[in-house]
């Protein structure tokens, strides 16, 4: 495994789930809303800046479904309150919590799984999308970040085939090179154990070889490839191996 090429990363395991009610607000309800909002913030008008904010698309092109995923991350003193609203005005999340505790610090939001592009897409729309959030002490947050409907397309895995048995010292992970790609996320889970291994790999790399005390004997794996944007947008496929014992 080249140390250069592979950095760290994580992704939750999707679930498949029902696309959500919707309730549809004027845009002048929200623009009220809101102002409603910054006024329970502080009487300054004042605001503070989050310290990420970030809305990515992703794709299992293997069981053909996608979500929105939503990240905010305040400062040190924790939200009670947190209202994410999409560039045509609707709100697409909102939390309130209790301002008596001390709040949550960072939020992973996760949208509905509906097996329609389209409709998901239509859900969120392409643009730049508002965040604003109150601390349990009364200071107000305020901050943007932009969501792309841009993908690339999926990869083709190469090796270890579909249900193959692999001896585990001789595992290759490899997969084709997809144009416009800005790096790979590869995953190998243990279904077995529940152990998962994430890491990224930069082009124009497309094998990585396991080293056998990474792998377990007689066991069940999910392995799978990304193609990941450089807005983060990122395309999965996965298929099923497993090790002799």
């Amino acid at each position: 495994m080249d140390g250069k090429n592979v950095l760290s990363s994580s992704r939750r395991s999707n679930e498949s789930q029902s696309p959500a009610n919707i309730h549809y607000k004027t845009s002048a309800e929200n623009i009220v809303r809101r102002a409603c909002f910054c006024l329970a913030c502080n009487t300054t008008g004042s605001y503070i800046d989050f310290s990420e904010l970030r809305m990515t698309l992703e794709q299992n092109a293997t069981d053909g479904d996608t979500e929105i995923v939503l990240f905010a991350q305040g400062g040190d003193v924790g939200l009670d309150r947190l209202e994410i609203t999409a560039p045509n005005g609707r709100a697409v999340a909102k939390f309130d919590g209790d301002r008596r505790g001390i709040g949550i610090r960072e939020f992973l939001l996760e949208s509905a799984e509906p097996p329609d592009l389209d409709v998901v897409l239509a859900s969120f729309p392409e643009g730049e999308y508002s965040f604003t959030g109150r601390t349990v002490t009364g200071d107000c947050l305020r901050g943007t970040a932009s969501l792309s409907h841009e993908i690339v397309p999926p990869t083709e895995l190469r090796t270890p085939e579909e249900e193959e048995v692999v001896q585990i010292d001789q595992l290759v992970l490899s997969w084709n090179a997809v144009a416009g790609v800005e790096r790979y996320v590869v995953e190998l889970n243990n279904e077995n154990t529940g152990s998962e291994m994430t890491f990224e790999v930069f082009p124009p790399t497309t094998s990585v070889a396991i080293p056998a005390h990474f792998v377990q004997p007689d066991s069940e794996y999910q392995f799978a490839v990304g193609t990941k944007t450089a807005n983060g947008n990122v395309t999965f496929v996965e298929l099923t191996f497993f090790t002799a014992p």
